[in-house]
């Protein structure tokens, strides 16, 4: 009898391609364009961190809003630029103070319903939306508004987490989440930041290539019920970059609770469980 290992092959692991990770930024008046903003960076060949479709509006009143505000300042120090999309509110207005204490570049861009009608915007065309014309130009000059702003007082960091799930367990999104932020860690959770891939408004290749880019910059993958196909592939993905993976059993009731679990412990999806070697090698097939 062989001993060969299988070897695991996956449509989604030859989308390794680096792209630039970009902050998304504005007000909540314009929550409602959440999807378009998205599909507009996507087009533009980048990948979209916003808070938005990451946390919806503060994940619906389940966590407390500062630890999502943590959340959100620490994802602008790790992403590679911030878009500003629409009116400068004062939310926005502390996100471009951190992309400037944090030397990212930072541009601006109308907003609309139409993807195909967002434009770049100079500085001279932003549009103010209840803020002092004295502190924009302040933090324009990258001068330290700290002591005006409660949110520029957060300090704290927490780290980047991939949670990796089936679409079977999708409706579990925001618990997942909430279960995260809980854990003093950042979920950047592919299901709440392509939302089912963005109403097809962009390439699911796009979507794809995108989120190997998030398991890219996170610190880790916390893989939460059965492991499919796609889950094997972006546990792999982390661990050849030398990262590590927990695993999580999702146990329903109400409310749903998630318990750590140990790698003889996991169940996969179909007939993946001739690739558990997988999840237990750092090492390259």
């Amino acid at each position: 009898m062989s001993n060969a290992k299988s070897v695991f092959k996956h449509g989604s692991l030859k989308l390794q391609q680096k792209s630039t990770i970009v902050f998304a930024s504005f007000s909540k008046k314009n929550y409602y364009l959440r999807f378009q903003v998205s599909a507009f960076i996507l087009l533009e060949g980048c990948v979209p961190i916003s808070p938005f479709m990451n946390f919806d509006y503060y994940l619906g009143g389940l966590v407390d809003k500062n630890s999502v505000r943590i959340a959100n300042n620490t994802m602008i120090q790790r992403t590679d630029e911030l878009w500003v999309f629409g009116e400068v509110s004062d939310g926005v207005l502390a996100e471009v103070a951190l992309a400037k204490k944090f030397n990212r570049p930072v541009r601006f861009f109308s907003v609309s319903d139409d993807v195909k009608k967002i434009r770049e915007l100079s500085t001279k065309e932003v549009t103010l939306e209840d803020v002092s014309p004295w502190m924009w130009d302040w933090v324009l000059e990258g001068k330290n508004i700290g002591r005006w702003h409660p949110r520029l007082q957060l300090k704290k960091t927490y780290p980047l987490i991939y949670p990796a799930y089936s679409k079977r367990n999708f409706f579990w999104q925001m618990q997942i989440s909430k279960f995260c932020i809980e854990k003093r860690v950042i979920p950047l959770n592919p299901f709440m930041l392509f939302r089912y891939f963005l109403g097809d408004l962009v390439p699911r290749e796009t979507i794809y290539r995108s989120n190997n880019n998030i398991v890219r910059i996170s610190d880790g993958v916390w893989v939460f019920g059965e492991v499919s196909d796609g889950v094997l592939a972006e546990v792999k993905m982390k661990k050849e970059a030398g990262g590590e993976a927990k695993f999580f059993k999702i146990i329903d009731g109400n409310p749903v609770r998630f318990r750590k679990i140990p790698l003889k412990s996991i169940k996969f999806e179909d007939d993946l469980g001739k690739y558990q070697h997988v999840l237990e090698s750092n090492n390259k097939e």
